[in-house]
């Protein structure tokens, strides 16, 4: 939490000396912008201190959505100003370095005023537009109905049965207080729409408390029950996400076996595909050690299991993509992963595959390993925002292979 708030009170601090250093405003005026921008900088201090769960808090929606709009803004203006101030600079340096020019110096004074005049009303107006609007249509995005997602994986020596097998890929929906009812519900008509042989759900489907309220009316208990309407084949299945563990962990888990999602805790199983067999195991996120459970080696997980040389296909569900490398040595064929939202935004997502290892979303060849990344069904409430990084219900369906190494296409 000391880092977040540093880390945000930066941008504060950058526009604030802006506000501060305006000559043509008063001084109240420019202290009650100072302080707007130290309340809208630390608005998830304000909720860790009034909430406590910052995962998922029980605020209203229309509050929380807000909050989320400004200090969206707030950061974007930021942005836009720091790249402003960097060609400002650029500009003095050019000039102090640069010989004097006659052409310049016959410019007439009225005329640079105009500009100078000009130019600052430009830039008094244009960046804060951008930024609020942009923030606005971020949010929009951010809080819509997922879109499906159709894809093929191409997987070498498929057994002939599961030529045309459909795995729906469901992650990050965080049930939480801008989620709805009838959000939740939407997802799941998606999902059952597209007749999966399997539905997997690769972990943080809730957040905060059952009793905790969600977007027009209910609470999240009564939106995390639509996930009983989600049907397939051979089952749902899931395995646990770091937002599991830093909310009801034990109710969630209760739920989730009430509504018929069966959470693989570091296990396996095999599904009978006429006479094909198609291993589906689950890993504890990380976070499992929040609450004293220790996480197993994949080695262990698929223990005992059929592999490739028994004809089967393995396929892993991890809640995040850092694992991918390591969980390859095991004969894995897929691994289905989320937790990174795809990134979220364009120029976010570069610093969110950093923090992941090289991964943030599609698809990635892990040596002889296929990797999924979606970028999620909804969006944690704290920066429920996409620009340009839509959310996904995702569907892959399996298709024999011709090469050594699989492949995947759009469809």
């Amino acid at each position: 939490m000391l880092t977040l708030f540093f880390a945000i009170l930066l941008p504060a601090c950058w526009l604030a000396g802006h506000v501060l250093l305006r000559h043509d405003w008063s001084w109240p005026r420019r202290i009650a912008a100072t302080l707007g921008l130290a309340v809208v900088s630390q608005v998830y201090a304000i909720d860790s201190a009034l909430f406590r769960n910052l995962a998922g808090p029980d605020i209203p929606a229309w509050l929380l959505t807000l909050q989320i709009w400004l200090f969206t803004a707030l950061i974007l203006l930021f942005l836009w100003t720091f790249c402003l101030d960097g060609l400002r600079f650029c500009r003095w340096l050019f000039r102090r370095l640069a010989p004097p020019n006659a052409s310049h110096a016959a410019f007439s004074s009225s005329r640079r005023s105009f500009l100078r005049k000009s130019g600052t009303l430009v830039c008094s107006f244009v960046p804060p537009a951008f930024s609020l609007g942009a923030s606005a249509a971020g949010l929009y995005k951010g809080t819509e109905v997922p879109s499906l997602h159709r894809m093929a994986l191409f997987l070498p020596d498929l057994p002939l049965e599961l030529d045309g097998f459909k795995i729906a890929h469901l992650a990050d929906i965080h049930v939480g207080p801008l989620t709805s009812i009838n959000w939740v519900r939407a997802i799941v008509e998606i999902t059952n729409a597209t007749a999966p042989d399997v539905i997997v759900l690769s972990g943080d489907l809730a957040d905060g408390r059952w009793e905790y309220r969600v977007a027009r009316g209910g609470n999240r208990i009564q939106a995390a029950l639509e996930y009983a309407g989600l049907t397939a084949k051979h089952g749902v299945f899931a395995c646990t996400g770091n937002h599991e563990y830093d909310s009801d962990y034990a109710g969630w888990m209760q739920l989730y076996h009430k509504v018929g999602i069966r959470v693989l805790h570091n296990e396996g199983l095999v599904l009978e595909h006429g006479r094909a067999r198609l291993v589906l195991a689950g890993l504890d996120d990380r976070a499992a050690r929040r609450i004293g459970r220790q996480p197993l080696g994949v080695e262990q997980v698929f223990a005992g299991l059929p592999g490739r040389a028994e004809g089967a296909v393995r396929v892993l569900l991890d809640h995040g993509p850092r694992r991918a490398r390591r969980n390859a040595r095991a004969g894995i064929d897929l691994q289905l992963s989320g937790h990174t939202h795809g990134g979220q935004c364009i120029g976010m997502d570069r610093i969110v595959q950093q923090a992941n290892r090289g991964f943030v979303r599609g698809w990635y060849q892990v040596a002889d390993m296929a990797l999924y990344v979606t970028s999620g069904a909804g969006l944690w409430a704290g920066f429920p925002v996409r620009l340009g990084v839509p959310a996904e219900v995702a569907l892959i369906t399996l298709r024999p292979g011709s090469g050594k190494a699989p492949s995947w296409q759009e469809l």
